[in-house]
């Protein structure tokens, strides 16, 4: 792999683990980034600033620096060009067919339809008028989304007829196509199901957890998320499986996959989306690995220059009880951050594999509408899962966040 020329795409602090595994290789590493203030910990040839979905200034890129690999994580945009270039240059990655559908909500249940994947009643719209006609035949609530971003922008709940009109348009607005999908809302437990195509065996699910929502936007943005879920053994293993044939219909071959299902409580298990990338806010980077016991980012390093990584053995799965932990300091009323204490405490705690604020004195403070929004997260990880939740929101009680109403 030494002075192989490898180009990353999205130098966020997400990607601190892969980025740090990619300079111990000796390899050249070129990278693109949204803006200056990327991961500068680590030595690179060359690095284009540029918007992650101006697909033509990266392909000039490219062309300049003729990688021998292209490799992204954790997001959608970098995803997307890595697939473009992975297709238009043959290099080992993903491909253009299957980054349209991993990108796209209304592309996945169609393909679901096809394949006998299940997924909850939708409908595309193009007017307001379209949402209430679906709510006619369906009743609220409803998910209003928009078909083709990332982290709840442009996606609600909806369970008053007065709230449609609202919904479509802010889904409309984040939709990057202008396609705006409405579905049944299916109330039941989720799940986030992790997983990877690997060469020798296909799709193949890894981890399976539960989550939580934060009681902020009608509590559709993920709070807490614990693997192992806690669903029972029979659900466990009917969930690896649905996004392993999820993954399969849908023509993923390559890569990280990340699934969000919901079991309901008859037991049925619906698909809400599927990302053909690592789950974001460290997931595939910290949280898989350590669960498993399985270093997964070495094998992506390994697959996007054509090589395999080592086998995966699920007898070897450690299942080591890990969460994530979201948190914020909602209120309906605007208030600046004045202190922020305790986070070297918590830092230095054996079990907290990776703890982030994402606010900073001087912040506004305001209500939470996507998951880009939120004030904080902290990975945590014990022996037991009993423990794991108690344990971990204690070690919390050490962060000290002084907030000052308006």
């Amino acid at each position: 792999m030494k002075n192989k020329r490898i180009l990353v795409i999205n130098l966020g602090w997400e990607q601190e683990p892969m980025l740090d595994k990619l300079a111990l290789t000796g390899a050249k590493l070129y990278g693109i980034h949204y803006n200056e203030n990327y991961y500068q910990k680590i030595k690179y040839h060359d690095i284009l600033i540029s918007d992650l979905r101006d697909l033509p200034k990266i392909l000039r890129f490219a062309e300049k620096i003729k990688p021998d690999a292209v490799i992204s994580d954790q997001c959608d945009y970098s995803y997307f060009a890595q697939a473009l270039i992975c297709d238009k240059y043959n290099l080992p990655g993903p491909r253009i067919q299957e980054a349209q559908i991993a990108t796209n909500k209304y592309l996945q249940r169609l393909y679901s339809g096809k394949h006998d994947v299940p997924c909850p009643a939708f409908q595309l719209c193009f007017s307001v008028n379209d949402v209430h006609d679906f709510v006619k035949k369906h009743d609220l609530p409803v998910m209003v989304k928009a078909v083709d971003n990332r982290g709840s922008y442009g996606v609600n709940k909806v369970s008053r007829i007065e709230d449609i009109k609202e919904a479509y348009y802010d889904a409309l607005i984040n939709s990057h196509s202008r396609y705006v999908l409405v579905e049944k809302y299916i109330s039941g437990t989720h799940l986030t199901v992790d997983g990877f195509c690997f060469s020798e065996t296909g799709p193949t699910a890894l981890a399976v957890a539960s989550k939580t929502k934060l009681n902020v936007k009608d509590s559709i943005i993920d709070g807490e998320i614990i693997y192992p879920a806690r669903i029972s053994k029979e659900h466990y293993q009917k969930a690896e499986k649905l996004l392993e044939k999820t993954a399969r219909a849908f023509g993923f071959k390559f890569g990280f996959l990340h699934g969000e299902f919901i079991l309901d409580a008859s037991g049925n298990l619906y698909l809400t989306e599927i990302a053909n990338r690592g789950g974001g806010v460290y997931t595939s980077e910290v949280i898989v690995p350590n669960f498993t016991g399985y270093d997964i980012l070495d094998t992506l390093i390994n697959n996007v220059i054509g090589q395999s990584g080592k086998p995966w053995n699920p007898e070897n799965n450690l299942k080591r009880p890990t969460a994530l932990k979201f948190f914020s300091y909602d209120s309906a009323v605007e208030g600046i951050v004045k202190k922020i204490n305790g986070i070297e405490i918590i830092e230095k705690e054996e079990s907290v594999l990776r703890f982030k604020m994402l606010i900073k004195k001087g912040d506004i403070i305001k209500i939470i509408t996507n998951g880009a929004e939120r004030h904080g997260m902290i990975i945590y990880t014990t022996e037991t899962t009993d423990k794991l939740i108690e344990q971990m929101n204690i070690s919390l009680k050490n962060l000290e966040v002084e907030i000052e109403k308006d």
